[in-house]
């Protein structure tokens, strides 16, 4: 390697004395040069808008990940040294008599989550979707009273609801007694059997229109000679939806698909305020991320935080979602279309 000696005995590699005078001799957003396998000078325009970025995202995202994954092979409570104890805290999270059944119960209203997410939540979206791009009467204000709660903090929704689904003051059993029909009250969230039905129509109520927006936006976005032509074609309003909208939707649900996917898989705030942290009545309203917070910051397992434990389970969502998220694009892939 060349060296240059630049001032005072100091010694700097000749490629990093180029880059800088090309960097002065050039404004900010022209080419820098760099040197390439094959000796010669390549340019390279955009790697000073990139480095900024990935640095702050290797710091934040890619770095995390890596040290979650080495804190998993460790019992620590955040405070004092750190016990390597392997794959222990692995095994306790599948083979525990008392925290595989619970960590599995978890697992298992993700995934019933999940399903709600491809078979009700999406559909209804489009649904709503099309309703609002054939503008059907009320359209305008239909659409204002699906996006207004989109504003609202799940975390006031959520408060909202223990009040109006309260067995004892909540207004909805009051409004039964009053109605003379006791027999119709509940304990609403204290039901296993209602509680995550309950939480599901709150989702569908507040969070909807994310998935309306985007949708609806992809509707309008379809070229208008593409709809006149079809019509001019004969096609009735159901082969126009079949063959031209709803093909042409794709991309759009491949997105809200996958986002809601991630949301499904890492679900906290509304359950921990309707079930508490233990997660409702007989673990109904228990999802993986509140069994995080139970264990890692709580005293559920040895009577003390763990941090490393709290990382396995963090390990075992990530590989969920890794594995969830492949099997959700390979089967999308095969509805992808050629503009």
């Amino acid at each position: 390697m060349n060296w240059i000696i630049v001032r005072r005995g100091i010694r700097v590699p000749a490629w990093l004395l180029f880059i800088w005078e090309q960097y002065k001799a050039h404004d900010f957003a022209k080419t820098i040069t760099v040197s390439g396998k094959d000796g010669k000078m390549k340019k390279k325009k955009h790697i000073l808008f990139i480095a900024p970025g990935f640095i702050l995202y290797t710091i934040f995202i890619i770095f995390p990940i890596f040290y979650v994954l080495y804190l998993s092979v460790f019992e620590w409570s955040g405070l004092g040294p750190m016990k390597f104890v392997g794959l222990e805290n692995f095994k306790t999270l599948f083979f525990n008599e008392r925290m595989a059944p619970t960590m599995f119960n978890a697992l298992k209203n993700n995934l019933k989550y999940l399903l709600c997410v491809w078979l009700i939540i999406t559909p209804f979206q489009y649904l709503i979707a099309y309703l609002m791009y054939i503008k059907i009467p009320a359209h305008k204000y239909i659409k204002f009273m699906i996006f207004m709660p989109y504003v609202i903090s799940s975390t006031i929704v959520s408060f909202f609801a223990t009040l109006l689904f309260n067995p004892n003051i909540g207004f909805l059993n009051k409004l039964f007694e009053w109605m003379g029909h006791p027999e119709w009250q509940s304990a609403w969230f204290g039901d296993p059997n209602r509680a995550f039905k309950l939480m599901i129509v709150l989702i569908i109520w507040q969070g909807a229109g994310t998935g309306i927006m985007i949708f609806y936006s992809n509707l309008m976005d379809i070229s208008r000679d593409v709809m006149e032509s079809c019509r001019i074609d004969g096609c009735n309003e159901w082969q126009r939806f079949l063959y031209i909208l709803l093909p042409l939707s794709l991309p759009s649900c491949a997105s809200i698909i996958t986002m809601s996917t991630i949301w499904a898989l890492a679900i906290f705030d509304m359950p921990f305020i309707l079930g508490g942290a233990n997660g409702g009545v007989n673990g109904c309203l228990d999802f993986a991320n509140l069994v995080f917070y139970r264990y890692t910051f709580g005293t559920g397992l040895n009577g003390k935080s763990n941090l490393g434990f709290g990382a396995s389970i963090c390990v075992l969502m990530f590989v969920v979602m890794l594995f969830v998220t492949f099997l959700q694009n390979k089967f999308l892939s095969k509805f992808e279309y050629e503009n």
